[in-house]
């Protein structure tokens, strides 16, 4: 007898592997709640499937495209904080509430009005909200950051029980970067490239994350030469004159108008500038596609369109 109860108390735990998700289920009825552990270590119990998300991580495009909507977003326009992000913005429901950037301070009282069964929180920003958040509604914190998007995707499909549309996903998005792929491996030929964003007294030389990853990790783009190990976030600042030891054969350049290259001497002696190898976007591009799901097929189109129109100029 005692044998059939710990058979019978076994099947009815289901361990989602590598997420920390335990899903419970009350004899035959349909699973209707979940344990979670949090990455501070507090078990929350979630609904199996909840109606009204309030995103705070930033994953709202990985939600969409696991065919749910959120009834608050911190996807904001990185360069425009009243409105959501280009590649959304079309997507939500019309009384979607705007909860601003998930790397700003967000408003607990913003949260509490759209009445909550599920909130997600990101694992490095607004961490101290995590108590009082918690007191609306269940809380989730994604385990990962925002600059880990596969991750983050893989993690609440998992967690929402919608693997099957994430990896049909996933399938589209690697289709299309083998397209690109096989559009520009005439024109870079194996030459070296470099990802950099200006700021007034320093340059930042991106080489694992974001627009670098798209690059380097995805399109397998060869990286440059002498670009020092990333901090964790995935890049690292240096001065000016660093460049002189990079030097590639293409560029990647989210220039800020108040600090422009062309001033210095180092940069007119590099090889991508002599090429005119020279592909921009803004850091607003970088920060609104780069570290999303559906930002990194906006972006994918965009750097494999600027590089061909370049090369259909020479």
């Amino acid at each position: 007898m005692r044998n059939v109860m710990r058979l019978a108390i076994v099947c009815c735990i289901l361990v989602l592997a590598g997420c920390g998700i335990t899903q419970t289920n009350g004899g035959k009825e349909p699973s209707k709640q979940q344990v979670i552990v949090n990455p501070n270590g507090q078990k929350v119990t979630v609904p199996i499937n909840p109606k009204r998300i309030a995103d705070l991580s930033g994953s709202t495009e990985e939600l969409l495209l696991l065919g749910i909507k959120p009834i608050a977003s911190a996807n904001a326009d990185y360069g425009d904080r009243k409105v959501f992000s280009p590649t959304i913005k079309d997507l939500l429901g019309k009384d979607t509430v705007n909860l601003g950037w998930y790397g700003e301070a967000i408003s607990v009282e913003a949260v509490m009005s759209v009445e909550p069964d599920l909130i997600i929180l990101g694992s490095l920003f607004n961490q101290e909200m995590y108590d009082q958040l918690s007191k609306i509604a269940p809380t989730v914190i994604v385990p990962y950051p925002y600059y880990e998007w596969r991750n983050r995707l893989d993690f609440l499909a998992k967690l929402l029980g919608e693997v099957e549309k994430k990896d049909k996903w996933l399938e589209t998005y690697e289709s299309k970067v083998a397209a690109w792929k096989k559009k520009l491996e005439p024109i870079l030929q194996g030459e070296t490239l470099a990802v950099i964003e200006t700021y007034p007294k320093n340059l930042v030389v991106y080489s694992s994350t974001g627009t670098a990853e798209l690059v380097y990790m995805d399109l397998g783009i060869k990286k440059a030469t002498g670009i020092p190990e990333p901090e964790a976030w995935g890049g690292i600042q240096i001065a000016l004159e660093g460049l002189s030891t990079i030097n590639p054969d293409h560029l990647i350049l989210m220039e800020n108008s108040e600090n422009k290259m062309s001033d210095s001497q180092v940069w007119t002696n590099m090889k991508a500038v002599q090429k005119k190898n020279i592909y921009k976007i803004t850091n607003v591009d970088n920060y609104n596609y780069s570290y999303t799901a559906l930002g990194r097929m906006v972006l994918l189109d965009k750097l494999g369109q600027l590089i061909l129109d370049k090369h259909k100029q020479s």
